[in-house]
């Protein structure tokens, strides 16, 4: 190890935490040489910042293949490492079943006192327990927490977030989300997204609460606004035909911005002022400009991030910080308790 780097420790090696490209080939501190970099373990062990201490599960056979992929070691709790291991933890990202986030954030805290915290998304089953995990965050103020909603540190999102609080595309008009597999589950990244390209949404309407899918989750449908405006965004799933979907239809005053198909691409259609004397609306262009996400390295553009807070850089700059997953979160609270469904 070196001293140089920030140590950090991957808490649960399910699918977000190691298995998604588990059996791509890699090179240590080279992020070129990895197709895909879709999971904690390989953005960790790919960036030349960072130093991949340890994994922990409960799970002997995903401690087993994480020890074969990475050559790191593995615990099956918090107090096994800490018995065997002395180094001092910088960061920890924590990627287990939303049910158990809030009491482990908790044990990470008083135990390991990390000074950067990644959360998996949904931070919690409920607003109420992501309150709990507010909570046991301010208790150290200087705890830096990330949410890992991957979408909001793309490149070409933080782009064009800059593009439309700069005024260039115009105001916001109307809008759609379509998704499917639960709300929070899935449905919240794509939400989550909007929220940083529309400001001011809140919660307006339910109109379909949808089926449950687990004990926490719905495929709920509803509708936001924007503050002081008569914008609207729908929300709306599909997950009732048995189908996952994230799409992202925008339409503001300078053109139509579309984030398709889970986000391989953006694709935007400018307006074009009319010059007829007799066509009194403007279109849109026929053929959209075409710009590729590079959601195949999200979470190396995650951890990039992070590898920010540790050289100066002010935590006001986190593409997601709690408090914004906390925002989202939120709404998805508002529309699942309206009483205006059964």
């Amino acid at each position: 190890m070196k001293n140089s780097k920030i140590n950090t420790l991957i808490i649960g090696l399910g699918q977000i935490g190691f298995k998604y490209d588990f059996s791509i080939k890699y090179e240590i501190d080279n992020p070129e040489s990895s197709k895909k970099i879709i999971t904690h373990a390989r953005s960790v062990v790919c960036h030349p910042d960072f130093n991949l201490a340890a994994g922990i599960d409960n799970n002997k056979e995903a401690c087993k293949s994480f020890n074969l992929v990475y050559k790191n070691p593995t615990y099956s709790d918090i107090n096994s490492f800490l018995s065997s291991e002395q180094t001092k933890i910088d960061l920890v990202i924590i990627a287990v079943n939303p049910h158990n986030q809030p009491k482990l954030i908790e044990e990470v805290i008083n135990k390991i006192n990390p000074k950067v915290l990644l959360i998996e998304k949904p931070i919690a089953i409920s607003i109420q327990e992501a309150r709990k995990v507010e909570l046991l965050c301010k208790k150290k103020p200087d705890l830096v927490v990330c949410i890992n909603y991957g979408r909001r540190y793309l490149p070409l999102v933080q782009k064009w977030s800059k593009l439309i609080n700069s005024g260039e595309v115009g105001e916001f008009l109307y809008g759609n989300i379509i998704y499917g597999k639960g709300i929070i589950s899935n449905g919240s990244h794509f939400l989550n997204l909007a929220q940083i390209w529309i400001n001011n949404l809140e919660y307006l309407k339910t109109f379909d609460k949808g089926k449950k899918i687990n004990d926490f989750d719905r495929e709920a449908s509803f509708i936001l606004k924007c503050k002081n405006k008569k914008s609207l965004l729908s929300v709306y799933s599909i997950g009732s035909n048995n189908l996952r979907a994230g799409e992202i239809d925008l339409w503001f005053e300078g053109g139509r911005l579309c984030f398709l198909n889970n986000g391989k691409s953006l694709y935007f259609w400018p307006r074009l002022r009319t010059k007829s004397l007799i066509e009194t609306h403007d279109s849109l262009a026929e053929i959209p400009k075409v710009y590729s996400t590079n959601n195949e390295k999200s979470q190396y553009f995650v951890i990039d991030s992070i590898k920010n807070i540790f050289h100066g850089n002010d935590k006001i700059n986190l593409p997601c910080s709690l408090n914004e997953g906390l925002e989202t979160m939120s709404i998805i609270n508002n529309a699942l308790k309206s009483q205006n469904l059964k």
